[in-house]
């Protein structure tokens, strides 16, 4: 009875004693993570240990009260050890998934330090630690039933099939443990394995918030690692992409970015509207730079929703003036009625914003519009070192020409012939306003009024 609860009664207290040890760390709420990782080690060579603390017990003990058999004491001592590897392997995994489990709860990213014992290592000890106990055991067995058979009476068939139960049970035992091994194995891989599938779906979807936790100290930790400094890159690039989108228009920065802009430029048959606030410098003298800033930012905000509504891009905030373009990030033949479409649209918002300004006590704000259509140079444009998209040309200027020409005639939206020639909507309402010279041209500009 003793020999046969030897194993059991060396085992159980060294490893109910490291059970404890283990959760109580796992308990605690900031674990050490190199002291955890180091628990399933803890865990084999305590059960190895015990294994074969117990082997030597049962050997002392059948050497001094039994008949002592070399063959029997070195079986003994071989099935010991075993069971000890085998089930220092299964404490060892037991381990591995328990930290797991604790780790996924908790989110732990902190990444263990030192040598990893990688995920082909495992799996090569594994293999050639199963392979080589069951070769060992079966082969010794069978040396040692062979050593016992000399000097037998060979003509008992009892002997011949005692030895074969003998080895087909050890065989089936050691099987049996060998799979309990590597499906426990597989299992842990598995968990750590579904962890980080789950977070790669979750970045598809674009959530870069869930981080991938540190489970395991082999490659599935660098793999997490990586995994999560990729999160962090693609959150800085939404972050550029975002405060980038709010300097440049987000149809220009998608451009930009995109590599889409040829160096040298692109001629491209635009309209180009100018917008610019009257008095604008009388007015920021008597009022407190936080509420001249107010002020213009929400009439910014206000103008660039109408232009975007109406197919235009914001080029540029220039002071108090705004300059944008219809038709140039997807060229249509209709872009003159967008613009004068979006200035209509502009003007009607202006007037909410004084009715707004009215209600509560302060002065209301005008501004003037000048719109023209004709070709443009569109590209980079500054220093190698710093550079903003622009649009040059004739056509650019004129259209500035024009905000400023509606001060002299006590207008506040103006379209040049050319502008007004290629418009295809019959029912805007305009007053020919004659011909004009406008500085830089030489020639007289015929414009319109937009009534």
């Amino acid at each position: 009875m003793l020999i046969s609860y030897g194993p059991i009664l060396a085992v159980l207290p060294m490893r109910l004693r490291l059970l404890g040890r283990a959760n109580a760390m796992l308990s605690d709420s900031e674990p050490s993570i190199q002291r955890v990782f180091r628990l399933p080690w803890q865990a084999f060579v305590a059960d190895l240990t015990a294994w074969t603390v117990a082997g030597l017990v049962m050997v002392f003990i059948y050497y001094v009260f039994f008949i002592p058999f070399a063959s029997t004491g070195i079986k003994v001592l071989v099935g010991c050890a075993a069971f000890g590897i085998f089930s220092g392997m299964l404490g060892y995994l037991s381990t591995e998934r328990r930290i797991v489990r604790t780790l996924k709860g908790r989110r732990t990213f902190s990444m263990p330090s030192g040598s990893l014992l990688t995920v082909s290592k495992k799996i090569f000890v594994l293999i050639v630690t199963v392979l080589g106990i069951m070769a060992f055991s079966i082969l010794l067995m069978v040396l040692l039933d062979v050593y016992y058979l000399i000097g037998q009476d060979f003509s008992q068939p009892e002997i011949y099939w005692g030895i074969f139960k003998e080895i087909a049970f050890a065989l089936c035992v050691l099987l049996g443990i060998s799979m309990v091994i590597v499906r426990r194995y597989g299992s842990n891989l598995t968990e750590i394995l579904d962890t980080q599938l789950a977070a790669m779906d979750e970045i598809s979807r674009g959530n870069l918030e869930k981080q991938v936790p540190i489970l395991s100290s082999d490659e599935f930790a660098r793999v997490a690692e990586k995994t999560n400094l990729m999160m962090l890159g693609l959150k800085e690039r939404d972050f550029c992409r975002s405060s980038f989108d709010k300097y440049v228009s987000p149809e220009i920065s998608r451009k930009i970015l995109n590599d889409a802009i040829a160096p040298s430029g692109e001629i491209l048959d635009v309209t180009i509207l100018f917008a610019d606030l009257r008095d604008f410098t009388g007015f920021a003298e008597k009022r407190s730079p936080m509420a001249v800033v107010e002020m213009i930012n929400r009439y910014f905000t206000e103008m660039e929703g109408v232009i975007s509504n109406h197919g235009g891009v914001v080029l540029q905030f220039i002071g108090d003036e705004i300059e944008a373009v219809f038709g140039a990030l997807e060229p249509e033949g209709n872009h003159p009625d967008q613009a004068v479409a979006a200035a209509l649209a502009m003007r009607a918002a202006m007037q909410r914003l004084n009715a707004e300004r009215r209600e509560r006590g302060e002065m209301e704000i005008h501004h003037g519009i000048g719109i023209h259509s004709g070709p443009v140079l569109a590209g980079n444009v500054g220093s190698s070192t710093r550079k903003t998209y622009s649009m040059l040309g004739d056509t650019v200027n004129l259209a500035s020409r024009l905000q400023v020409l509606n001060k002299k005639l006590a207008t506040d939206i103006l379209i040049s012939g050319e502008t007004r020639n290629r418009l295809v909507l019959s029912d805007i309402p305009l007053r020919p306003m004659g011909p004009h010279t406008v500085k830089g041209k030489t020639e007289a500009v015929v414009v319109y009024a937009v009534v």
